[in-house]
C-alpha cells in the first residue's frame, strides 16, 4: 500500500515514517502542499496522511485538491490543537477523517483500519450468497459485483426456490429484493427465514429497495433484514455492506465454534466423547423433570467394565484408555440421538434412555453387553455388568434415587459373577434380578 505524508514536522515525519513502515507501506515524505501537490501529479496513492498546516487556510492549492479530487483516496487530517476554523476547512476540503496527532496509540490503530481496509474484502474469499432477484439485468450487475469480492454467488429468481435452498445448503449471506415474481415476497421470505428454529435463522439479510422511504425501512429493520441498500446500488456502497455482514457473521461463527469447545471441554469427556459426571449432574434431573411432566418412560442404566484395574495393570493405562475409548464410542453409536451417555468415572458409565420402557431398556442392556463382550479392542476381551432402574413414583423424580437403584443393580450383577444386566424392582423390598 502507497501513503503520502504531508509533515512539516521532521520528528512527526520520521514517527509516522517507522509506523507506516512497520504496517508495511511504502511511504512518500514531503514538508509543504506544493510538494504534496506534485507527488500526486506523478504517482497515485492509496491514503494520504496531511498535517494541520495543510487546512490552515495558506494552503489554498491542497485544500482546493482535497475538495475535488475524484479518486477514492481517503485523506486524513492529522492535528494536535483542533479548532473551530480549522475543522470548518477541513470539513470544506471534504477530507476523510480527524485524527489526534498527540494519541500515538490511538492514530496507529486508525492508520491501520484504513490499511486494512484496502485488503478486507479479499477475506472474504469463499463466501457464500444467496441472491434472490427476478430482474436478469438487476442480477447480471449485482452478481458482477459480488464475484469481483470474490464470493460465490447463488441466484434465484423467486423466494420458494431460494428458501428450499437455504434450507439444504450453508450460506454466509443472503441478499433479497423485496418485489419478486410468484407467491411469497422478499419481506416474507425474510420472516420464513427468520422464524426458523436453528442457528441458520441468524444468518444476515442485506435488502434491495427501490425507495428509501423511513416507513418501509423500519417495517424492513421489524421483519428482521440486517442492512439494506437502494437500487441501483453503488458498487462501493454494496461491497462494504457486505463485506461488514460477513465479516461479522464469520466473528460470531468463530465465536459460537469457540463456546461450543469450550462446552465440550466442561462437559464431555475428553477420552470417551461421552458426557462427563459434571454433565449429568447438570443435565439428568431435566431429563427426570420431563418424564415426570410429560408423562414418558424413563429408565436409567449403569455399566461397569469387569475387571479393569487388571487390565491396567496387565496391559498398561495406555491399552486401558484405548479400552475406554472403545467402549465409550461403542455406546455413543449403540445410543439413539435422545439418549444421555456419561462416563462418570474411571470404567463406570451411566446411560439415560427416555422414551424407553422397562422391557425395552432391558432388550438395549443386553445389546451393549453382548456388543461390549464382542468388541475385543487390541485383541483383550473385556466384558461389562450392568444395572438398569425404571422412574417410578417412589423416587419422586428425583435423580439420587433413581441413581441409587440403578447403582443398587449393578453391584447385583458384580456379586451374582458379572458379565450380566440386572433390573432393580421393589415388590416388598429391595430384590435385583439378573439376566
Amino acid at each position: 500500500m502507497k501513503v503520502l505524508v504531508l509533515e512539516n514536522s521532521r520528528i512527526f515525519q520520521k514517527m509516522l515514517g517507522d509506523l507506516l513502515e512497520e504496517l508495511h507501506c511504502e511511504v512518500d515524505h514531503v514538508r509543504s502542499a506544493d510538494e504534496g501537490l506534485s507527488k500526486l501529479e506523478e504517482n497515485s496513492y492509496n491514503l494520504i496522511l496531511a498535517g494541520q498546516a495543510m487546512f490552515d487556510g495558506a494552503s489554498t492549492e491542497f485544500t482546493k485538491y482535497c475538495s475535488t479530487r475524484k479518486d477514492k483516496c481517503p485523506i486524513i487530517l492529522l492535528t494536535s490543537e483542533p479548532n473551530e476554523a480549522l475543522m470548518r476547512n477541513a470539513e470544506a476540503a471534504g477530507i476523510t477523517d480527524i485524527f489526534p496527532k498527540t494519541n500515538f496509540t490511538y492514530l496507529r490503530e486508525s492508520i491501520s483500519y484504513y490499511i486494512e481496509g484496502e485488503t478486507r474484502f479479499d477475506d472474504l474469499q469463499g463466501g457464500k450468497v444467496i441472491y434472490v432477484e427476478d430482474s436478469r439485468s438487476v442480477a447480471h450487475v449485482m452478481i458482477r459485483y459480488l464475484e469481483k469480492l470474490n464470493l460465490n454467488v447463488s441466484h434465484y429468481s423467486n423466494a420458494e426456490e431460494a428458501l428450499k435452498a437455504f434450507n439444504e445448503n450453508d450460506f454466509d449471506l443472503v441478499i433479497t429484493d423485496l418485489v419478486l415474481d410468484g407467491s411469497m415476497s422478499g419481506i416474507s421470505l425474510v420472516r420464513m427465514i427468520r422464524a426458523l428454529n436453528s442457528d441458520e435463522a441468524n444468518i444476515p439479510i442485506l435488502a434491495l429497495t427501490g425507495h428509501d422511504d423511513p416507513k418501509r425501512r423500519i417495517e424492513l429493520f421489524r421483519a428482521g433484514i440486517n442492512d439494506y441498500v437502494t437500487k441501483p446500488p453503488i458498487e462501493e456502497e454494496l461491497a462494504a455492506r457486505v463485506n461488514n455482514l460477513i465479516t461479522n457473521k464469520r466473528l460470531i461463527d468463530r465465536v459460537r465454534e469457540q463456546q461450543k469447545s469450550l462446552y465440550d471441554v466442561a462437559m464431555k469427556d475428553q477420552l470417551t466423547t461421552c458426557h462427563n459426571r459434571h454433565s449429568l449432574v447438570a443435565l439428568a434431573p431435566k431429563y427426570i423433570a420431563d418424564s415426570v411432566r410429560y408423562k414418558f418412560p424413563l429408565c436409567m442404566l449403569i455399566l461397569d467394565l469387569d475387571h479393569f484395574k487388571q487390565i491396567n495393570d496387565q496391559h498398561g493405562h495406555t491399552t486401558g484408555d484405548v479400552v475406554l475409548a472403545s467402549v465409550g464410542k461403542l455406546l455413543m453409536t449403540a445410543c439413539r440421538e435422545g439418549d444421555f451417555v456419561a462416563r462418570i468415572g474411571g470404567e463406570e458409565f451411566t446411560i439415560i434412555l427416555p422414551h424407553c420402557t422397562a422391557e425395552d431398556s432391558l432388550i438395549k442392556a443386553e445389546k451393549i453387553r453382548t456388543s461390549i463382550e464382542q468388541l475385543k479392542p487390541t485383541g483383550i476381551t473385556v466384558t461389562a455388568s450392568i444395572g438398569l432402574a425404571s422412574l417410578e413414583d417412589r423416587h419422586s423424580a428425583n435423580f439420587d434415587n433413581l441413581y441409587k437403584d440403578a447403582d443398587h443393580a449393578v453391584y447385583q450383577s458384580k456379586e451374582n459373577g458379572r458379565n450380566q444386566t440386572t433390573f432393580y424392582q421393589n415388590e416388598g423390598g429391595a430384590r435385583a434380578d439378573a439376566i
